[in-house]
């Protein structure tokens, strides 16, 4: 009976080693699975950053470009500058006279 003992306690004893270098890996490998997640984190934060502000880049981009003033907006309103410009000229030589 000692000697089924004695067997029984040796595989017990060789399953508990087993299991302690399983559970050994496991929270190594958990604790670098943390450590990946922390810097997943702070790449996905400066990545959220850089679109918000690249975003907003954007927004300011076609707004400009709403503003600027094409060609043709340009050559009508110097054009209706210019005959501002001459009717201003006949009202002040017809002022003269």
């Amino acid at each position: 009976m000692s000697a089924d003992l004695q067997k029984t306690v040796e595989r017990l004893r060789a399953k508990m080693l087993v299991v302690s270098d399983r559970f050994s890996l496991i929270c190594d490998q958990r604790d670098k699975a943390l450590e990946r997640i922390a810097a997943l984190e702070t790449e996905l934060a400066a990545a959220n950053t850089k679109v918000s502000r690249l975003e907003q880049e954007v927004e300011f981009l076609r707004i400009a470009t709403t503003i600027a003033p094409e060609r043709k907006d340009v050559e009508q309103t110097r054009a209706l500058l210019t005959q501002l410009v001459r009717d201003i000229d006949k009202c002040i030589a017809d002022l003269k006279e």
